[in-house]
């Protein structure tokens, strides 16, 4: 990781989301040392300011800026500082949950060589030893994402494994000045520049471990905080949104099945964790639900914690 940058070449940035824990940002910072032929970047973190230990994280990675607000917590609010504060002119976002492979770096900037493309995301993958517990909760979230994933257009991309060009994200500034709500953004620059593309390629893995319980939680408020954040974008949407709300559990289901069903390895998967991945979907819903019909965030936001590898090792 560098910020000197040659003269005429295109400058670089990696922004990091601090969500789970220290012990996260230092290991994505750390797979962010050991990329392969990118080009020189710079790296900034917005974190969480109640997140204990980053400091000293800090300390290790002088080159790096951590930026942190008081009262500015969850990760649509992060993410947008994160790439406030980014100054490359194309901009790499992932979260500190997520350990990028060496090329990664490399392979989203010259992927954004291509004319015609606004966004560039790449695929998510799970960490070795995942629990039936940690697969559900990958699947919540990324199940999209996962191996074997096509090259091209892709009506999605995840905030976790995702690149733009800063003049675009310059372009429609408002839309995520206070929330970085990545549906709504990434809709506007599809409509603006050009196709979402995914490249798998890009790589980075998820290595979140929790407990069912925190993982429930989680899941249910972030479901609503993602209700009612997205009607900042589309209010005209509500009646819409909280007509269908409850369909979400079949829908979503649905579609992870079919996903999981291409590949002898998700569909095993999928089975092992069905039923915690049922009930995760269940609450997200619910959630989501909630935040269309009362446009009220959840009373507490709390990032599920890590499970002590003690722990891990015990069950």
């Amino acid at each position: 990781m560098s910020s000197q940058v040659p003269n005429g070449s295109q400058r670089v940035s990696v922004a990091v989301v601090g969500i789970c824990s220290a012990k996260h940002i230092e290991r994505c910072l750390r797979s962010l040392e050991l990329q392969q032929g990118a080009p020189a970047f710079d790296v900034v973190v917005a974190y969480d300011p109640h997140l204990q230990g980053v400091d000293e994280v800090a300390k290790r990675f002088p080159t790096v800026r951590f930026v942190s607000n008081a009262g500015q917590r969850n990760p649509l609010e992060l993410a947008s500082r994160a790439l406030k504060e980014a100054t490359g002119d194309v901009l790499c976002l992932t979260e500190d949950h997520c350990v990028a492979r060496p090329d990664w770096v490399k392979t989203l900037v010259k992927a954004h060589e291509t004319p015609g493309r606004s966004v560039i995301g790449g695929v998510v993958e799970i960490a070795d030893g995942a629990s039936a517990t940690d697969w559900a909760f990958y699947f919540v979230d990324f199940f999209r994402y996962a191996r074997p994933a096509p090259r091209g257009g892709s009506p999605t991309l995840t905030v976790c494994n995702v690149s733009y060009k800063r003049e675009q994200l310059a372009a429609i500034r408002d839309v995520w000045e206070v929330y970085f709500h990545e549906t709504a953004i990434n809709d506007a620059l599809r409509q603006r520049f050009g196709e979402l593309v995914l490249e798998p390629d890009a790589e980075v893995t998820m290595g979140r471990h929790v407990e069912f319980g925190h993982a429930i939680y989680e899941r249910y408020a972030f479901g609503r905080l993602f209700g009612c954040t997205r009607l900042l974008f589309v209010p005209e949407k509500r009646l819409f949104y909280c007509l269908f709300a409850p369909a979400l559990p079949v829908m979503l289901l649905g579609r992870m099945a079919q996903k999981a069903f291409r590949s002898p390895r998700l569909t095993r998967a999928f089975l092992r964790s069905l039923f915690p991945l049922t009930t995760m979907v269940l609450w997200w819903s619910w959630g989501e639900w909630l935040g269309y019909v009362t446009k009220k965030h959840p009373k507490s936001l709390i990032v599920a914690p890590e499970i002590r590898a003690a722990q891990r090792a015990s069950s």
